[in-house]
């Protein structure tokens, strides 16, 4: 009989173990403190320490002018002052091993070690951004101007009271227009070709991989390419059109029909891919359940309203929210073709935070239109996934 292996306790970690865990907390609090002063004086401006800001940043100007060096205590808090985050972002990570390291075993710590280099990448371009983001809502930043101060909820008043919420809710509206399109035509138009491609012969992959090849062409470039195509005076669309007796309209240049060309390209690149995704689940179905389904007499459109559907709702739920993502912040295409005109017909939201950041170069304001539409997003999805919890199942 095998003789079981001790496992370590948490209270047995070795003495060298914890007196690192003790001096890495110490240092991370140290480092942390530091990096928290510096944030308060660089970008938060704390009244007490403005004066101390601006010294040290007509100190680092003078240098550049004159070529002589700051004195080492100012050239160090200078470069605490600009990368206090990183400080910050340094400290709680030395606290975060040192904890790990008293509530873990030396194999699990080994694990969280290897999750680490990820988790800072995260932290400092994903998480910290969108906390910044936050920050300068409550600012006057203009590009144009070399200074900036916190000037409470002024761009929020601009936005739901003044002038901002036109255009606020004109884009919403049409970015909810775009959206609800591309996610329709996506699983619609995914689930129908999914079924038409479902045959394992050389001629079937062909024709799969041309549906699919759009996918992954630069949407710039396909951007350029769809320009051509409808073009109101010699694109192919209208050329088409003309040989059946129709006269096509100028389709980027109507504020009717801009969105609609946008769309054009948007269903060229998107349905593919949500033909390969219901494909693969497709196969994932036991065939024994259309055998069984046949014998009792169902018909091919029971067989797939009561066993395709049903067990195609993970993959539906799947390509329902990623395709609801991606079209809600959809940019490259419009800014390509049309830059959010004609007349603002198709001012997305992302295309308008785009616009206010780096043509009206008021990034304080880009930032209060982006923390709204971030609470969007995430309150659409939480329901979204909130009620997927009790209407799809995922075992067979």
């Amino acid at each position: 009989m095998s003789q079981a292996i001790p496992v370590k306790k948490r209270s047995d970690i070795s003495p060298v173990f914890k007196r690192l865990s003790s001096l890495l907390m110490i240092a991370g609090v140290l480092v942390c403190l530091v990096g928290i002063y510096g944030y308060l004086q660089g970008d938060l401006k704390a009244g007490f320490l403005s004066q101390s800001a601006d010294r040290l940043k007509a100190a680092y100007q003078a240098s550049l002018s004159t070529g002589e060096s700051m004195s080492f205590l100012d050239g160090a808090l200078y470069a605490v002052m600009k990368f206090a985050m990183v400080f910050i972002i340094a400290g709680s990570f030395l606290i975060l091993n040192s904890v790990m390291m008293r509530i873990q075993n030396r194999e699990r710590y080994k694990d969280f070690l290897c999750l680490q280099p990820a988790l800072v990448l995260l932290v400092i371009f994903v998480y910290y951004p969108v906390l910044d983001m936050l920050r300068i809502s409550f600012t006057n930043w203009n590009l144009l101007k070399e200074d900036y101060h916190f000037v409470g909820l002024k761009n929020y008043q601009w936005l739901f009271t003044g002038t901002g919420w036109r255009y606020f809710s004109n884009s919403l509206r049409i970015t909810a227009v775009y959206t609800f399109w591309e996610v329709f035509v996506s699983l619609a138009g995914g689930i129908l070709l999914a079924m038409l491609f479902n045959r394992m012969t050389s001629t079937y992959n062909a024709l799969r991989a041309l549906v699919f090849m759009p996918k992954y062409i630069a949407t710039s470039t396909s951007a350029i390419i769809f320009i051509w195509i409808l073009n109101g005076d010699y694109g192919i669309l209208n050329y088409i059109l003309r040989l059946f007796g129709i006269n096509g309209p100028n389709w980027l240049n109507n504020a009717s029909t801009a969105l609609t060309g946008i769309l054009f390209l948007t269903v060229w690149r998107v349905v593919g891919y949500a033909m390969m995704i219901y494909l693969s689940a497709m196969k994932g179905i036991p065939q024994e359940y259309y055998e069984a389904a046949a014998i009792d007499g169902a018909d091919g459109m029971h067989r797939f309203r009561f066993i395709t559907m049903p067990l195609l709702a993970p993959t539906t739920l799947f390509l329902f929210v990623t395709t609801f993502i991606s079209s809600m912040k959809v940019f490259q295409s419009v800014d390509v073709m049309t830059g959010g005109g004609p007349y603002n017909s198709t001012m997305v939201m992302v295309q308008w935070i785009y616009n206010l950041a780096f043509e009206n170069f008021r990034v304080d304001r880009a930032s209060v239109v982006s923390v709204m539409f971030f609470l969007i997003l995430m309150v659409c999805t939480i329901v979204t996934m909130r009620y997927s919890h009790n209407n799809v199942h995922y075992e067979l």
